[in-house]
């Protein structure tokens, strides 16, 4: 007895400081800091529906896109526990029986060959980021294990580990094992494909599957009979079909996919960031691709090596495709981001903003003679793409046929600094200042992005509410409301009208689809750029066509190099449920009267008239009788004073008088001032000048002219017009 109570005395004890002791060793082991931090990631990014389609390497690896231990589906977790630690859910960190077996394999062949880690202890190691098998770091892994097993849930555990798992060719998770071998995400795989998948991380050098697969599929063959053997296989599968059909990988890699649109959306992520849902639509932007292919003949007979396209939602102003397209040397360089001359395409937000002022109406009456230019700017004369001046046009004819003369027109009353201002509220980022393009901006000379420029169409679509584009879902936006929606309504519905834009674009243009869609062009100054944007209800449509090095295209108007491009994608979009944009309707702040389809006036008793919409208080309250003269039986449309040149000149059609205080000489002014260019021949240096009687004389300095031209002299001139015993003077100077 007294024996028995000696080791009893000597064993308790020791017995009990052993148990503190390792009940010390378990409280102070450490869990790795790198389990504490969330799994490493690689910023995958995802098409709007959740599909992969880029996935950028880092440091660490190829694709690494952790998830939740329920989105792994039913099978992947059950085929790792069975493989790697089938008594996870049973032991606390560290299974005892396996590791005396380990011990005994180990004893026998004088080396460590096999260390029997649970899932838990491999947890510790991937968390710890150990390499070395040594005794020592195995024995802290088994305390740290156990102490994890006590502090986290075996579901916890079990996802942290499967989140760090290699599965070969820099794929860590399953989730980018999934997609990189099968095609789909985890929760989809069969249970052959989990048993397949789970072997992989055993030795993911060696178990290669895009090297060595016939490795692989021995891997799963093994695991299944150990599965069997161990009675672990689900009920209603049978060992026999697993074994006879294994699983068949494929490679799945999505990098190639929408490559600019990736190098946009990295840039906008932060250092470091995950895997991202992004508002790329997979099937629109290959649509987009597809269509940009088959245009390329089309393009290179117009001479364009370079197509961009940029597809937004307009409800988030999210980029659904980006298509960038020309010949190798230029294929790195992003057309839909780089900037290039606007052409006419900025003219909508100008006369927008006039509207919104109130400083004129779709029906107002513009001139577009050379006169008004010089009466605006005198040292500016743009000219209209078709070469014709047609006189009296009302804004809706002007926007509609995208005539420059008008544009310069409103521009000088809008103010051609305050409008260029306001157009950077609708997120268009120009390369330069006012400063550097003058009033010039409004028919094109500024730079502007295809995205830019689309973003801005989106705003108008969205009534005028701006804000910058997306790339990815939720990203934070700040609008702005730049036009009412009422102002925004009429200008839309302009650029949906075929009719007032017929006179530029004729009948069957590429500008015409199946339903009524808001569409603008824009060719810039040389035939450098062709533009064509355009929306529908659900989506904005933006194309630019040209040569990435800035040489011209072939003398090809954008209606004939962009707006296929753009025709073809919108046909598309209808076809694939996209809805046309609805008729204006009248309300207490959109008003509808018909008016004179001359004057933008009152419509006299039996005069053509067209439908137009006005705000409030803006609609015309004078009939267009007073601007009419009669002529025996003919009535004549009676036209300002400013008018007069053009009206005596060739390209009155419309057989219109200009009213007038008598004779006199429209041009040159008197005092105007002209200055030779020595770089120029004297044959270039010649003005015209015009006088309210088109048959007149002209004398300079007492000189009868032989013709109607005056070639350039230093000095002081003065200009003589005398016509049926009336007689004008003016002077002007040449330096």
């Amino acid at each position: 007895m007294r024996k028995r109570v000696l080791v009893l005395a000597i064993v308790l004890p020791m017995a009990a400081a052993a148990v503190l002791w390792f009940e010390w060793m378990v409280r102070s082991a450490p869990i790795p800091v790198g389990l504490e931090a969330p799994p490493p990631a690689t910023p995958v990014l995802e098409d709007v529906r959740g599909r992969p389609f880029s996935s950028p390497p880092a440091d660490f690896a190829r694709d690494a896109r952790p998830g939740r231990l329920k989105d792994f589906g039913r099978w992947l977790p059950l085929a790792t526990v069975a493989v790697e630690d089938h008594r996870f859910f049973a032991h606390p960190g560290i299974d005892i029986i396996a590791t005396s077996g380990a011990a005994i394999r180990n004893l026998r062949n004088g080396r460590i060959v096999s260390g029997a880690s649970t899932i838990t202890q491999q947890t510790v190691k991937l968390g710890a980021g150990r390499t070395r098998r040594t005794l020592g770091a195995k024995w802290g892994e088994a305390f740290s294990a156990i102490r994890l097993d006590r502090e986290w849930t075996k579901e916890r555990i079990l996802e942290a580990y499967m989140n760090r798992l290699d599965y070969g060719n820099r794929r860590i998770g399953p989730v980018a094992a999934a997609f990189a071998y099968f095609g789909k995400p985890p929760a989809e795989l069969s249970f052959a494909e989990s048993v397949w998948l789970a072997g992989i991380p055993q030795s993911p050098s060696r178990l290669n599957p895009w090297k060595n697969p016939r490795q692989v599929a021995d891997r799963y063959l093994r695991n299944i009979r150990r599965i069997d053997r161990a009675g672990l296989l689900p009920a209603g599968l049978d060992a026999r079909v697993l074994l006879a059909t294994p699983p068949v990988p494929g490679r799945h890699d999505p990098v190639a996919s929408a490559p600019h649109f990736t190098r946009e959306a990295l840039a906008r992520l932060p250092a470091g960031g995950a895997s991202r849902r992004s508002t790329l639509n997979l099937d629109l932007q290959s649509a987009a691709e597809r269509i940009v292919e088959a245009a390329g003949p089309t393009l290179d007979q117009a001479g364009a090596g370079g197509c961009g396209v940029v597809i937004l939602d307009n409800v988030s102003g999210g980029v659904r495709a980006m298509v960038s397209a020309a010949a190798p040397r230029h294929r790195d360089v992003n057309l839909t981001t780089s900037s290039r001359p606007a052409g006419s395409t900025l003219k909508p937000f100008l006369y927008l903003e006039a509207i919104d002022r109130r400083l004129a109406t779709a029906a107002t009456l513009l001139p577009d003679t050379e006169e008004a230019i010089r009466e605006a700017y005198p040292d500016y004369d743009p000219k209209n793409h078709s070469g014709r001046l047609l006189g009296p046009v009302r804004l809706r004819e002007a926007l509609g046929n995208s005539m420059n003369v008008p544009a310069v027109v409103m521009l000088s009353k809008t103010g051609a600094r305050e409008s260029f201002g306001r157009l950077r509220s609708w997120g268009l980022g120009f390369r330069e200042s006012f400063d550097a393009y003058g009033a010039g901006f409004i028919l094109g000379n500024a730079e502007v992005s295809l995205l830019d420029l689309a973003g801005a169409y989106a705003s108008l679509a969205r009534s005028g509410n701006a804000w910058r584009t997306t790339l990815f879902v939720g990203e934070p936006v700040e609008p702005t409301r730049c036009a009412s929606p009422e102002a925004a309504t009429i200008i839309t519905d302009i650029l949906c009208d075929s009719e007032a834009r017929r006179i530029s674009f004729g009948n069957a243009s590429p500008l015409e689809v199946s339903a009524r869609i808001a569409v603008k062009t824009g060719t810039s100054s040389g035939f450098r750029d062709g533009w064509c944007i355009g929306f529908t209800r659900e989506h904005t449509v933006a194309v630019w066509t040209g040569n990435p090095d800035g040489s011209p295209m072939n003398s090809a108007l954008a209606v004939r190099s962009a707006a296929p491009v753009w025709n073809a994608i919108t046909t598309l979009l209808l076809a694939s449920g996209d809805s046309p944009l609805p008729e204006p309707v009248e309300s207490a702040s959109l008003e509808c009267c018909l008016v004179d389809k001359a004057t933008g006036l009152l419509p006299r008793p039996g005069a053509p008239t067209i439908r137009e919409w006005f705000l409030p208080g803006t609609a015309p309250s004078e009939s267009s009788a007073l601007m009419y003269g009669r002529t025996g039986d003919t009535e004549t449309l009676v036209l300002p004073k400013s008018y007069a040149a053009w009206c005596a000149g060739p390209q009155n059609r419309i057989g219109a008088t200009a009213a007038t205080d008598g004779f006199e000489i429209l041009f040159p002014k008197d005092g105007a001032v002209f200055g030779i260019n020595s770089a120029l021949p004297p044959n270039q240096q010649m003005i015209v000048p015009q006088s309210t009687d088109p048959g007149c004389d002209w004398f300079d300095n007492g000189i009868k002219l032989t013709s109607k031209k005056i070639r350039l002299a230093p000095g002081a001139h003065t200009l003589t017009a005398k016509s049926r015993g009336l007689e004008a003077r003016t002077s002007f100077r040449v330096e």
